[in-house]
């Protein structure tokens, strides 16, 4: 007799997207009209397509990141198994990563045949979590002491985490964001070949 994991595995959001959402029809049309290719049958799941980073992020840069085409891609427990990921998709969207952050060369492959870049306006809370990063950037940038075009060290953020004391767990989502949207190696504006 399979578990519960066994009976409930087509609703979790990427055997949905990778198994069930390229037998969808209204999943395929949506997939087409954002320019995502959707699994095949068979296929690989250890490309990034086949993470459901690569739906959540098309879903949000092209402005129609809503409940029911969450449920159209990833199934009906994206609002449970998904939050996290998507909430942290928005922030980093919203960053607008510069080019040589690793976030801007990672989001290339990611958006590439996006159809438009049009997210929608952050909420009043996700402006609270970008103020919080970019004053993180901030504090970064000062830690780096005016090192322009240099990579963030291990022992940037080692000292970035001793300062904020008690409160690391807390600031530790908006540090990882902040370094991860702050140019790093060779020149500000070029990403690395």
């Amino acid at each position: 007799m399979p578990g519960r994991a066994g009976r409930n595995r087509t609703r979790v959001p990427f055997y949905y997207w990778n198994r069930i959402a390229p037998t969808k029809p209204g999943a395929q049309a949506l997939a087409a009209e954002l320019g995502l290719d959707t699994p095949a049958a068979g296929h690989s799941t250890t490309s990034f397509k086949s993470g459901i980073l690569y739906p959540i992020r098309r879903l949000i840069i092209t402005g129609v990141d809503t409940p029911a085409n969450y449920t159209t891609l990833l199934g009906p427990l994206w609002n449970i198994k998904a939050a996290d990921a998507i909430k942290q998709a928005r922030i980093e969207v919203l960053l607008c990563p510069p080019p040589g952050s690793p976030a801007h060369t990672a989001s290339m492959h990611m958006d590439a045949g996006a159809p438009r870049y049009a997210p929608r306006g952050p909420s009043a809370e996700e402006e609270a979590e970008l103020n919080e990063v970019r004053n993180m950037q901030q504090r970064l940038s000062e830690q780096m002491g005016g090192r322009s075009g240099g990579d963030v060290e291990s022992s940037d953020i080692k000292e970035m985490i001793m300062r904020m004391g008690g409160d690391w767990d807390t600031n530790l989502g908006a540090l990882e964001a902040a370094v991860n949207n702050t140019v790093q190696g060779g020149e500000r504006g070029k990403d690395k070949p």
